[in-house]
């Protein structure tokens, strides 16, 4: 995980923040880098001690992804937003009590390959060009 993401508390102005690297020059040469907090930019002589390498726990709840757009009653057109169970209009980011994923198809699984059209409403396709 890069240095930019880990969350360090700074002595200087008392808050949980971000670790800021910023990079020293002299004249076009790079000096060093130096590590800083993104709020004050107090500079760490040290490595700052990491409060959290991770993302937070509401990241990957489950109950926030039950969402009317992931439900398999939800219907969209250009013109409403619908869920078929209860017969109403919804938004994409709504939730219910009555979420359910939809079925995955059986024929799914394998990756299809894909097959030229053997007819058109506008004649046969065109042969692809010999080389």
């Amino acid at each position: 995980m890069p240095k930019e993401s880990k969350k360090i508390f700074c002595p200087a102005c008392r808050q949980e923040s971000a670790v800021k690297v910023v990079k020293k020059y002299d004249g076009f040469t790079l000096v060093g880098e130096i590590d800083t907090c993104a709020f004050c930019g107090y500079e760490f002589n040290e490595e700052p001690e990491v409060i959290r390498d991770r993302p937070p726990g509401w990241v990957n709840d489950k109950e926030l992804k039950k969402v009317c757009r992931h439900c398999q009653h939800y219907v969209i057109n250009p013109f409403i937003q619908k869920c078929v169970l209860h017969q109403r209009e919804v938004e994409a980011t709504d939730t219910c009590g009555d979420f359910s994923l939809p079925p995955v198809p059986e024929n799914e699984t394998e990756p299809k390959e894909e097959q030229p059209p053997t007819s058109s409403i506008l004649g046969p396709p065109i042969p692809p060009p010999l080389l």
